[in-house]
């Protein structure tokens, strides 16, 4: 009895309350490296997701830029063909002068009072509107413009005798962005106003659109929950509507959330996405949102909106991982307890306490080994790849880090291929051949040799921008109708001399001879319920230039689109 009683006192008491203690601390060091990985990895998808929000805003912005550059040629053009006076001016005529200039709608404002009215539009839903009860900067601008001044407002882009407003919802048509430009030079008693609506701003709105791009993510990242663009200045702050023209209307840049959903809710939310803002640095903190433990990030994001992206991960991917150990930890400790009452018995029964002191031991050491093993394995697995990109960021090691992420984070990949691309104009068409590929499932192949020095002035940007996404989407069209593993699109731009060559292949059905000279034609198409008008526009489009577009067989299944134009 004093045997046993001795033996429990000094060794099996010791030994349980070490692996007791043990299992407490290992629990503890595992949860802490599950969490820092978690959050190592989530500042590195927050990183990625900065880089390619910054390079996207810039390209949008942009599109903008040249939406009113053409904005502005179009008022140029309409006050040409337009009498000075606004009651010489009917509503018909602005109808087919806007479908002669390529845009939606043409409006023409005069002073009426201390007001400013749309007295005369190509679209009824704009006649008699009010400018009185708009945001105070759009009237501003626009008393300036009547003035015959520069209009000195920061919001929009100002030129001379011309300023465009920014993208925004429109008192006519709340449901729908719309781009303004208003111009007056003072040869008109009025104010021209041509603008485009959503559906005429196909380049911009695919610019712009980030709901592809979240759906990819959150299905490639199965641990985000969800991905929400909000305003910073104005989140929390309740709804901003503003009645013009007896209609409600939110103005985009007053909106609380740009995009994506917000269903996550927590009380520290809004203090944190201003912090986050205000201190240009990512915020992530743990919470339990509608019963679920969730981790939450807020990254700002460097552009001309307030805006902060939050990402919101499942905590449960870490709490599973946790249990699973906590198991291993639990059973490596059952075994080791059975091990150790066995031998315990069997050295009391035979009085052999020395001996059964040293195999317990030894048991025990071996068992620990065992789980200082599984600790280690994972630490490594799930440590490995963060460790690796962290040493070679400080080791500066760019080869080696490009080789170790390259399988890890595709789509970071897919973004630095367009970043590389300096050319504004051409960075977006690549950037929009991307999303395209990714979306569609078509694998994508560029090669965009071209000078930093490539000069295009605002004109020449978007008729380049609409040639190419119209032969890129023909394109995507034509080998979506392919098995997925045989689609393939190649697009390639060089210049030579004072000539920009573009060309954009396609596997697809083989071309017959008889049918190639009738692919540019006014009317022909190979597609259902189609006019077959898209290639003859590019066709005119590349002649405005002095330019030439011509069609020649892909590997005899598919087509190959060339054009060139002068620069």
């Amino acid at each position: 009895m004093k045997l046993r009683t001795s033996f429990i006192l000094w060794f099996v008491v010791p030994v349980t309350c070490l692996l007791a203690l043990s299992n407490v601390i290992y629990y503890y060091t595992t949860k802490q490296m599950l969490m820092n990985n978690h959050y190592n990895e989530v500042e590195s998808f927050s990183s990625n997701i900065k880089v390619y929000f910054e390079h996207s805003l810039r390209s949008v912005d942009y599109a903008e830029k040249l939406l009113a550059q053409n904005l502005r040629l179009a008022a140029i053009l309409a006050q040409s063909k337009l009498p000075p006076r606004l009651d010489q001016v009917s509503n018909k005529e602005l109808s087919e002068l806007s479908k002669e200039l390529g845009v939606s709608d043409i409006t023409l404002f005069q002073r009426r009072g201390d007001d400013i009215v749309a007295l005369r539009s190509s679209n009824p839903t704009q006649r008699n509107i009010s400018s009185k009860q708009f945001a105070d900067f759009w009237f501003l601008a626009f008393n300036q413009l009547l003035d015959e001044k520069n209009v000195s407002v920061s919001e929009g882009y100002a030129l001379p005798h011309y300023w465009s407003g920014p993208v925004d919802f429109s008192s006519s048509d709340p449901t729908a962005l719309h781009k303004f430009g208003y111009y007056h030079d003072g040869q008109t008693d009025y104010m021209i106003n041509p603008y485009y609506r959503q559906e005429d701003m196909e380049e911009y709105v695919s610019l712009a659109s980030y709901m592809d791009m979240i759906e990819r993510l959150q299905k490639e990242k199965p641990f985000l929950i969800e991905i929400t663009g909000f305003n910073a200045e104005r989140v929390g702050k309740g709804i901003y509507e503003v009645k013009q023209n007896n209609r409600l209307i939110i103005p985009y840049p007053k909106r609380q959330i740009f995009f994506g959903q917000y269903t996550m809710h927590s009380d520290d939310d809004v203090e944190l996405i201003g912090q986050a803002y205000q201190d240009k640095k990512t915020i992530s903190y743990q919470a339990n949102v509608q019963g679920r433990d969730v981790i939450k990030s807020f990254v700002p994001i460097e552009t001309g909106l307030p805006l902060v992206i939050g990402l919101v991960s499942d905590y449960s991917y870490i709490q599973s991982e946790l249990d699973r150990q906590s198991e291993r930890l639990l059973t490596i400790s059952a075994v080791s307890f059975l091990m150790l009452g066995a031998f315990v018995l069997v050295l009391i029964r035979r009085s052999k306490l020395a001996a059964a002191v040293i195999s317990a031991e030894k048991i025990y050491l071996e068992n620990m080994n065992s789980l200082f093993t599984a600790i280690r394995g994972l630490n490594h697995d799930v440590g490995n790849i963060v460790n690796a990109i962290h040493a070679h960021v400080q080791k500066k090691e760019y080869d080696e880090l490009e080789k170790v992420t390259q399988a890890w984070v595709k789509e970071v990949v897919e973004i630095q291929d367009v970043v590389v691309i300096r050319h504004p104009t051409l960075s977006a068409i690549v950037q929009f051949a991307v999303s395209g590929a990714i979306k569609q499932k078509v694998k994508l192949e560029h090669d965009i040799a071209v000078t930093d020095d490539l000069k295009l002035n605002g004109e020449k940007s978007l008729d380049l921008i609409r040639i190419a996404t119209n032969l890129i989407s023909n394109a995507f069209d034509e080998t979506m109708k392919l098995p997925v593993e045989e689609r393939l699109v190649q697009v390639a731009a060089w210049t030579a001399g004072r000539l920009l060559y573009f060309k954009v292949s396609n596997r697809g059905r083989q071309i017959g001879d008889e049918e190639l000279p009738q692919l540019l034609s006014a009317g022909y198409s190979t597609k259902l319920k189609h006019e077959g008008l898209g290639l003859q526009v590019v066709k005119e489009l590349v002649q405005k230039y002095k330019g030439q577009l011509w069609v020649e067989d892909f590997e005899s299944a598919g087509a190959t689109f060339m054009f060139k134009i002068h620069i």
